[in-house]
């Protein structure tokens, strides 16, 4: 399986609802944060932080690849996503067709 780059992780958050919680300027620091909490929700949520989108997805991105089968939250969804195949991850994230309206 290919690597996603850090351009595809961002299309995929932006496809999802509330792109803007999970893809943002940091509030207190002013840099571009991407968060995880996308896939594993707030509780186990964290968020990356660089000095351009692409920078912060490459740290989500690697940080991703440390959870692939690790037995934690974060370990669990990460590999039951199928992750690093990112039409896995859209499917497992996307919502319900009830949850869209």
């Amino acid at each position: 399986m290919k690597r996603p780059t850090a351009e595809e992780v961002l299309a995929l958050i932006r496809g999802l609802p509330d792109a803007e919680s999970h893809i943002h300027i940091c509030p207190f620091a002013g840099r571009h944060c991407v968060t995880n909490e996308f896939l594993s929700g707030a509780f186990a949520g964290r968020s990356f932080s660089g000095d351009s989108y692409a920078d912060a997805a490459e740290q989500l991105i690697e940080y991703m690849y440390g959870h692939i089968g690790h037995r934690s939250l974060v370990g669990a969804v990460v590999t039951e996503s199928g992750f690093p195949d990112l039409d896995s991850v859209y499917e497992y994230c996307k919502p319900e067709p009830a949850e869209r309206n």
